[in-house]
């Protein structure tokens, strides 16, 4: 077994972990600031990354004969994580798209350590990786929108509803088929 690669697994589910939080955290947040909308959202990816680190966990001990053992101590920044409501959002969609942006090159590593150990982690690795960079490039898509509207409250409000909404029929749907614009 490749002690590196294991490594490397238990820092995508560790990430994973983290991000659940993070999501739950910022649900709420998102709930307590009216927005609705932004709290469905990070409800699905909080949805998402906790079923997708389940999944690799236990593929990981099947594959691998690897327990995963995840770094409990991401668990204190993730759940104390705070904003000071609508007039934060700028900020926290920044800080957002950071976290995901700093999972990718974690992700890249694990993708070519996968491709030549186990091909059906390759094959998870690879769908994860692309939802990760899917999910910077919406919550980007998001910022700019919101951006071009200097950050007005009525149009935060619009596409909080517009989430919302599209949370409501579809509440882990992976990509977010609406127009923002």
């Amino acid at each position: 077994m490749n002690t590196e690669f294991t490594s490397l697994m238990d820092r995508v589910c560790t990430c994973l972990l983290e991000g659940e939080l993070w999501h739950q955290r910022s649900a709420n947040l998102m709930r307590m600031a009216a927005l609705r909308g932004f709290g469905r959202w990070h409800d699905s990816e909080g949805y998402c990354d906790a079923e997708t680190r389940v999944c690799l966990e236990k593929l990981a001990c099947d594959r691998l004969g690897h327990e995963i053992e995840l770094d409990i101590n991401v668990a204190a920044p993730a759940v104390s994580y705070s904003i000071g409501g609508s007039a934060d959002l700028p900020r926290h969609l920044q800080q957002w798209v950071a976290r995901e942006e700093k999972f990718i090159p974690v992700l890249n590593d694990a993708v070519r350590m996968a491709a030549g150990t186990d091909v059906c982690l390759y094959k998870d690795l690879i769908c994860l990786a692309e939802e990760v960079q899917a999910e910077a490039m919406r919550v980007k898509i998001v910022e700019k929108r919101l951006a071009l509207a200097q950050w007005g409250g009525h149009d935060i409000g619009i596409v909080s509803m517009i989430l919302h909404e599209h949370f409501e029929e579809h509440p882990h749907d992976k990509y977010i088929n609406v127009n923002l614009g």
